[in-house]
């Protein structure tokens, strides 16, 4: 395979989806462009993530595996700010061991406002006696538009399995004073909290982690981070309350990060359930300040994706419901905001047989909502949408496979609830990575 060509077409493929996307005129139901396999140089590929840059730079990332296996390679496409299209594609290893290509604790982008480009990724190991793999979160820096990387450095800290443990449902993002901090959740002894570790020196050290606070997080739902330009730093997660009641929740922090705030929950959904459902919530900070979360509760009669919006600071939210119903299989939700205050919203339905992936937005900063869009291809198994606002268009990608290669890895699960059973390390198997792209002016 001459990688370089197969990385030239890709750039062609995507420049054309972003600029034939452009100047749309309709503010109700967005035309999108016709769906794009983005992992077509790879052969396979999962666990997308978008980021776009002050400086206008848009960053795809994915992670593929040779044969759809558990090798997992961070694959990284950037088109710089005012390029007619995409560098090549980088591929980055690491040398602890295979990315890990887990939908619900993807690799993490960032960015700083000199332009820097920041990936925070988990690699995971079979460690024997273990019934799950052990994690390291590794960090790496490009200060080139993604043409070159650091050496991956260590976030979580070492402990009695040097840099591996049980760290992962990881976050990201960079503070307008260029800190580079990060969260994650961590077990000890059968209970998971949320960690947090700040970088003052553009990533290359970290501060030693510690946890926000002592109460019990739900152990495989994402975590999320936020900063805004007066110091204050807001982290969403999924909090385990008494009687297994497993509610989002969003904690806030007025001093760097030294202390957090009681948590509160944007709505209180009492769901019980003694496990996790591995949908973590979404977090972004618009405009003026406000912060917006969206999530998945399992709760019957109101299960399925809701949203809710602050403008004290955290302090109270006001939630409305997104897409309910009686039951729902789990939904993973991102969220974006832009310079105007719209909100987006994507998510993989789990209100039908298979997931689908489908996209809501506000035009009024999240007070009334437009008809929900369906965007992948319904005979599909589409999972793990992303969003990225690109000028004046919206990107989706998201993983996808055959139904029949679904339901085959949905029924190949080990039964965790089974003591003595063992869970390997993620592999990509038969999922590729698609894009659809939309003009939103």
């Amino acid at each position: 395979m001459n990688r370089r060509s197969d990385a030239q077409t890709l750039s062609v493929i995507i420049a054309a989806l972003l600029l034939a996307a452009c100047g749309g005129e309709r503010r109700q139901d967005l035309v999108f462009s016709p769906t794009a396999v983005v992992s077509q140089e790879t052969a396979n590929g999962a666990t997308p993530m978008f980021l776009v840059t002050a400086a206008g730079d848009r960053v795809l990332a994915w992670v593929a595996a040779e044969g759809g296996g558990e090798n997992g390679r961070l694959f990284v496409s950037v088109t710089p700010g005012g390029a007619a299209g995409p560098l090549p594609t980088v591929m980055l290893t690491d040398p602890l061991g295979p990315i890990e290509p887990h939908g619900e604790a993807p690799p993490r982008l960032a960015a700083d406002a000199k332009g820097g480009l920041y990936a925070l990724y988990a690699v995971g190991k079979v460690v024997p006696g273990r019934r799950f793999p052990a994690n390291a979160l590794r960090l790496v820096r490009s200060s080139d538009h993604g043409r070159t990387w650091t050496a991956p450095v260590t976030v979580n800290g070492s402990g009695e399995l040097g840099d591996f443990g049980s760290h992962g449902f990881h976050a990201l993002t960079v503070a307008p004073d260029g800190s580079v901090l990060a969260t994650w959740l961590e077990n000890s002894k059968g209970i998971s909290k949320v960690f947090f570790a700040r970088s003052s020196d553009g990533g290359a050290t970290f501060g030693t982690p510690a946890a926000l606070r002592e109460d019990q997080a739900c152990p495989c739902c994402r975590t999320g981070v936020a900063a805004t330009g007066d110091g204050k730093l807001f982290v969403s997660w999924r909090n385990v309350f008494p009687g297994d009641v497993r509610d989002v929740v969003v904690s806030r922090s007025d001093d760097a990060g030294a202390t957090w705030q009681e948590p509160v929950r944007p709505r209180e959904d009492g769901w019980v359930y003694p496990g996790c459902p591995h949908a973590g919530p979404a977090m972004a900070l618009g405009p003026d300040g406000a912060v917006h979360i969206a999530w998945w509760t399992g709760k019957e009669q109101d299960a399925g994706v809701w949203y809710a919006k602050s403008t004290d600071g955290g302090k109270s939210f006001t939630p409305t419901a997104i897409s309910i119903g009686e039951r729902s299989q789990p939904s993973h939700v991102q969220l974006a905001v832009t310079p105007k205050g719209e909100v987006y919203l994507a998510w993989d339905d789990g209100h039908g047989v298979r997931p689908v992936v489908m996209l809501k937005r506000s035009l009024d900063g999240g007070a009334t909502w437009l008809a929900t869009q369906t965007v992948s291809d319904p005979a599909t198994a589409s999972t793990f949408p992303v969003l990225a606002l690109i000028g004046d268009s919206v990107a989706v990608a998201w993983s996808q496979q055959s139904a029949a290669a679904h339901d085959h890895a949905e029924m190949s699960k080990p039964d965790m609830k089974d003591p003595k059973a063992t869970m390997g390390l993620p592999r990509v198997g038969q999922q590729e990575v698609y894009l659809r792209v939309a003009g939103v002016r």
